[in-house]
């Protein structure tokens, strides 16, 4: 059996075997027990045969335990066998990650395409394993990344537990120092391919992070964490443009689904919409910011290629050079768009505020009408209840930050 171990397959189908079996010969005990076959010398074999198969086993158990990192019971052969293989294709191939930058189906491709689809088995293969790297940079097609993560992590199917141990692993495996780089010689990988990946890894977070983007800020406790720590990762994520697009987008959902289900206690129900109020404030500031440092690094980028042709030798005289240079910042006040961005940002968070203050009136009060609190959609509800209503868009559309905000806007104006 120890051999089997080697071949994760066919020691998983053993397993199974050896469970049916023993399933098999209890049902012949019981019968022998109540029949004509009631006879000390049967019922003894039949009892040795069962505690000969249960010690089979939970031998070949703690072999699969052992070799993948403690799996469930259910014995799945298409996980047992890409989590085994997935483990020691990596040991052996130290240049795994460089494979995937050259255009061609690797093996981690294979491997984990056939547990990508299924989100219990691609959550299981995540949890399982240790070098988180392999399943986000070892693949040459992006989409299989995107499926397995997606998977693992669909608030449908996820724990609020779950997702955030798999999602805080994501965000510091990408944005760590991915010392598994080191030693590997550069003109193993395709540059151009890598640049391309790590973008397309950006817009994967961005897209995995958006239903539960409320667990970085408000409510960092659920996956005990700082919100400053939160908030850090949630600002690198949002850098990328279709990230934050997958930000915005989600924030509805996110805020919906965690005010449809507020607890019974009315303090720590207050609390509750106090901390995804904040939440909510927070990824709209930062979505505004991330919008207006795009266009400020749009500008450097113009600024810095105008610039190139001031420091060719062309030997020119100073009043031409002199003109070239006003000419440049000519060019680039003209096609800067930072201010108009930071007026457009500021007046499109005003809107999302607003809208997300109706979601969350919604939400809150199908949770009321849920929890017995209103009796019916169309009665009108009790003053406790009408100021929490209250309360909760007070919160996230907020008149005194509106305020402030218009007020900022017309001094920019000026």
């Amino acid at each position: 059996m120890t051999r089997l171990a080697c071949n994760p397959e066919r020691l998983a189908l053993l397993a199974r075997r050896l469970n049916i079996a023993q399933a098999e010969i209890s049902l012949q005990l019981r019968l022998a027990e109540i029949g004509d076959l009631a006879m000390p010398e049967i019922r003894s074999l039949l009892q040795r045969a069962i505690s000969l198969l249960e010690s089979q086993e939970e031998r070949a158990r703690r072999i699969l335990n052992s070799s993948f990192l403690n799996l469930s019971d259910s014995y799945s052969l298409i996980f047992n066998s890409s989590a085994y293989l997935l483990n020691r294709w990596v040991t052996h191939h130290p240049g795994w990650w460089s494979d995937a930058t050259h255009g061609k189906t690797t093996e981690i491709d294979i491997l984990i395409a056939k547990v990508a689809g299924n989100p219990l088995e691609a959550g299981r293969l995540i949890d399982s394993t240790s070098f988180l790297a392999p399943l986000i940079y070892g693949c040459n097609d992006t989409e299989v990344v995107r499926k397995l993560w997606l998977s693992a992590t669909d608030p449908r199917t996820t724990s609020v537990t779950t997702a955030g141990q798999r999602i805080t692993r994501l965000v510091e495996e990408v944005f760590g120092d991915q010392e598994w780089r080191e030693g590997i010689a550069p003109t193993w990988v395709d540059i151009h391919k890598q640049l391309t990946t790590r973008r397309q890894i950006r817009d994967l977070l961005g897209e995995v992070v958006a239903p539960w983007q409320l667990q970085f800020t408000g409510l960092a406790s659920e996956w005990s964490w700082s919100a400053e720590t939160g908030i850090h990762y949630l600002k690198k994520i949002a850098d990328a443009e279709n990230a934050a697009m997958a930000f915005s987008q989600g924030l509805g959902s996110a805020l919906y689904r965690n005010l449809s289900d507020l607890p019974d206690d009315s303090s720590d129900r207050l609390h509750r919409i106090d901390s995804i109020a904040f939440a909510v404030g927070a990824s709209t500031e930062l979505l505004r910011n991330a919008k207006v440092r795009q266009a400020d690094m749009d500008s450097d980028h113009l600024s810095t290629l105008l610039t190139i042709p001031a420091l060719l030798p062309l030997k020119l005289p100073w009043p031409t050079s002199l003109l070239i240079g006003k000419s440049k910042s000519h060019v680039v006040n003209l096609f800067d768009k930072t201010p108009e961005v930071r007026v457009t940002s500021a007046i499109q968070m005003l809107q999302h505020r607003s809208a997300l203050a109706s979601i969350a009136y919604t939400a809150v009060f199908n949770s009321a009408l849920t929890s017995g609190r209103i009796d019916q959609v169309n009665d009108r509800p009790s003053p406790d209840v009408q100021l929490e209503l209250q309360h909760t868009v007070d919160l996230i559309d907020n008149p005194t930050a509106r305020g402030q905000a218009l007020a900022d806007l017309t001094d920019e104006n000026y």
